[in-house]
């Protein structure tokens, strides 16, 4: 666990004491990639057997450096109190950013997680948005693919007349 991981996780359980010991909370951990852009909003659908609740927010954005452009921030929590009804249970917990006008990131930007829903308690669920990798075209293997045109044949050599032979004896 990084140590920014560790201090956001305690920074959002330590704030989450407050709360009314009725609710059952999900302290969600959002870490991004440094080259997600901007995210208009995250949606958010936490499931528990046939219990489902959507919860939609609008995630910090860091500021622009330099040239760059702004971006989602890098990492931060979002207190998410549950409805009725869920239970001491494991939930799936399910992230997707969004841009404006709620349409989806192509390739997608989602990330899921499992936790134990405690009632009237705090869990802390953790996920990471991340840009999937495109991994460059890998080059033909030597030999492998179509053959190339074959080329002339070469010119005949010149005789030889009494010259060394190649075992390496002398002719006479």
């Amino acid at each position: 666990m990084t140590f920014r991981r560790f201090a956001v996780s305690l920074l959002s359980v330590c704030s989450l004491f407050a709360c009314s010991d009725d609710d059952a909370i999900v302290a969600l951990n959002v870490t991004a990639g440094a080259d997600v852009p901007v995210v208009d909003k995250l949606h958010v659908t936490i499931t528990q057997g046939s219990r489902k609740f959507v919860y939609d927010f609008k995630p910090p954005v860091e500021a622009a450096v330099g040239d760059g452009e702004p971006s989602i921030q890098n990492s931060f929590f979002e207190r998410i109190t549950l409805p009725d009804g869920f239970v001491d249970e494991d939930a799936s917990v399910e992230v997707e950013a969004l841009h404006a006008g709620g349409t989806p990131f192509d390739p997608a930007l989602t990330d899921k997680t499992t936790v134990h829903v405690e009632e009237n308690g705090v869990v802390a669920a953790y996920v990471s948005l991340q840009l999937p990798v495109t991994e460059p075209e890998p080059e033909p293997e030597p030999g492998a693919g179509g053959g190339g045109a074959g080329g002339e044949g070469g010119v005949g050599g010149a005789t030889s007349e009494g010259g060394a032979t190649s075992e390496g004896g002398v002719s006479g």
